[in-house]
């Protein structure tokens, strides 16, 4: 590094440790990296979209605080207060300086102030165009924020659609014969995510179900074996290579039932444990009456998805969440005069959040990366 562009980073850090006045909004940043901002609302701002974290479903309280703040005597951050209701809320924001480009740590905590035990809304306002996944949200295929690990969100649902964090991959698959066009797309769990769906049903009721697949990677066997599930139905292995070749549609048939009464038929593609290729794929689903039995060249053709109760264009356009998007809600108890933390990870510019339970980094370890960070630089 020259040494203009430590002279430049070391006003940046001073500027970000001084910041400005309160209301104001709040940039913070690690070196050399793109800064984030927290806006005069208490809104985290990134280069994907804004993140605004409600209580009791209405921005802010009476009035929001926001300053820059110095973590640990040297890490710049930004942090927002407002009290509604008898809830503190203090929303704080800093760069952790992983490789590529940083990740953004929020915390969020919540104050009983009153003295009495409160049950408190809170919703985590996002883009609409957001997928809410199981543990992430997504722009398009790019992870942007990792929800709290532990923390059960209220989501509303739709009738049906994944609850999973698999990648979508339009055009992946290259089927050298006429088919169904659900087959140049996929689902990818990547890094061994499972992919799973959920359809709302009749309880107890049954189904044949059907998966199609096209393996357009692989040229051998052996390679991505995985182990696919209808629920009701016994799981079936599949090996697409040795089943019917690269770039060869095929497709699984099993009869389901909602054996657990719940109301809800679940699917699932999962990777075979030892399988050299940890991604499990999916490229289509349909679901068709119990008294209606599919010919799965028929199916394969597409020549009767206008007789399926559910046809999913896996990947595709026709591929929604289950969660609708643009909020993510949990509902926090407080005792009196109690608080709880939560932590949410956010995409900076540049850079895209791991899955929780495949990362090694915590808030605590973030924060001490920034800390030896920032007292290296200064």
């Amino acid at each position: 590094m020259t040494t203009l562009s430590k002279w430049g980073l070391a006003a940046l850090s001073l500027a970000l440790a001084i910041g400005p006045a309160a209301g104001a909004a709040v940039s913070f940043t690690s070196p050399g990296f793109a800064p984030s901002t927290m806006d005069a609302q208490g809104r985290l701002v990134e280069d994907w979209g804004a993140l605004e974290v409600q209580l009791f479903g209405a921005a802010g309280g009476d009035t929001v605080e926001v300053q820059a703040i110095t973590l640990d005597g040297v890490v710049p951050a930004a942090q927002a207060r407002a009290e509604q209701r008898g809830v503190r809320i203090t929303r704080t924001a800093f760069r952790a300086p992983t490789w590529p480009a940083g990740l953004d740590v929020l915390s969020v905590r919540l104050e009983e102030v009153e003295g009495r035990e409160q049950l408190v809304p809170l919703a985590v306002v996002l883009p609409d165009a957001v997928r809410v996944g199981a543990q992430t949200v997504s722009v398009a295929d790019r992870a942007v924020v990792s929800l709290p690990v532990g923390a059960r969100a209220n989501q509303t649902r739709r009738e049906w659609g994944w609850d999973d964090d698999a990648a979508s991959l339009l055009g992946w698959g290259r089927p050298a014969v006429e088919c169904d066009p659900a087959f140049a797309n996929i689902r990818a769990g990547l890094g061994g995510v499972p992919i799973h769906y959920r359809f709302r049903v009749e309880p107890r009721a049954s189904f044949h179900v059907v998966l199609g697949f096209c393996e357009s990677h692989w040229e051998i066997s052996g390679q991505r074996p995985m182990v696919c599930r209808v629920e009701g139905a016994a799981a079936q292995e599949l090996d697409c290579i040795a089943r019917w070749g690269q770039h060869r549609p095929g497709a699984l048939v099993f009869t389901g039932k909602d054996a657990d009464g719940d109301g809800e038929l679940e699917i699932g593609v999962v990777p075979q444990p030892g399988a050299p290729d940890q991604n499990p794929i999916l490229s289509a689903i349909w679901v068709f009456p119990a008294d209606l039995h599919p010919d799965l060249g028929q199916v394969i053709a597409g020549k009767l998805n206008g007789q399926a109760w559910r046809y999913v264009d896996v990947g595709g356009a026709n591929d929604p969440s289950l969660f609708v998007g643009g909020k993510v809600e949990y509902t926090v108890k407080l005792p009196a005069r109690g608080a709880q933390e939560m932590t949410f990870l956010v995409a900076c510019p540049g850079s895209s959040v791991p899955m929780p339970d495949q990362s090694a980094w915590t808030p605590e370890t973030l924060r001490r990366a920034a800390v030896e960070v920032w007292r290296e630089w200064r």
